[in-house]
């Protein structure tokens, strides 16, 4: 599922005062944590006096692992004797994984970046690096993305709720937590969040900054009349 960044922002307290500072302090994490543009759509859900804190969200295609012949060919050069395995790099987004990467298998020393799109490495039998090296993951973004979505959680949830469940899987992320044991009523409520949110059809709004510009917001309808004061 294609889905623009925020597709869907909702925020939903059983103290309706109190869903706007969740929804403030989600944002902030997001933009912490760099999130904003890898979410598409994501609701929470609090009940203070159920001591229970709900969020779903859908993702956007989360990259598969990251192989160095994804993002650089590999290949070898000689100078003055020395041989070295050369990498010339055509994803400059994955250039500080890589230099991680050969910074611990053959320590700062061995490796040089010639300019910006070459690196060079001194070793013993370039050819033979040459041959494997391509194959080596350097960054998994599904594993980046499944801690991120962690600390998203654990940052909003209030104090005190340290009872906790998630899961993440195809794009879709589910979070409960509470001070209690987590009943399966409310883990087929959380399932059923993720299934309207799946579902759901957002509404697109113009809204007007200060500055005169437009821009573009979705919302969900239920949303929207929660806004209205039409009720959740």
């Amino acid at each position: 599922m294609n889905m623009e960044p925020l597709e869907i922002f909702e925020v939903y307290s059983a103290i309706h005062s109190e869903a706007e500072t969740y929804r403030g302090i989600t944002a902030d994490v997001m933009s912490d944590l760099r999130l904003a543009s890898a979410i598409g759509r994501i609701r929470i859900e609090i009940y203070p006096q159920n001591s229970l804190y709900m969020m779903a969200a859908i993702l956007r295609d989360v990259e598969m692992p990251i192989r160095i012949s994804d993002m650089a060919v590999v290949d070898t050069a000689y100078e003055g004797g020395v041989g070295f395995v050369k990498f010339k790099v055509e994803r400059e987004k994955y250039m500080p994984d890589l230099t991680r990467f050969l910074w611990n298998k053959y320590t700062p020393a061995n490796v040089i970046q010639d300019d910006r799109w070459t690196i060079l490495v001194r070793a013993e039998e370039p050819a033979k690096e040459a041959e494997t090296l391509p194959n080596q993951v350097i960054a998994n973004p599904s594993q980046n993305m499944h801690a991120n979505m962690i600390e998203l959680s654990i940052r909003g949830v209030p104090e005190g709720f340290r009872v906790r469940y998630h899961t993440f899987k195809n794009n879709e992320f589910l979070f409960i937590a509470s001070e209690d044991i987590i009943e399966p009523d409310q883990l087929a409520h959380a399932e059923k969040m993720m299934e309207n949110l799946r579902t759901a059809v957002p509404d697109i709004t113009v809204i007007k900054k200060a500055d005169g510009k437009e821009r573009r917001e979705a919302k969900n309808k239920s949303e929207i009349a929660a806004e209205n004061g039409e009720g959740q």
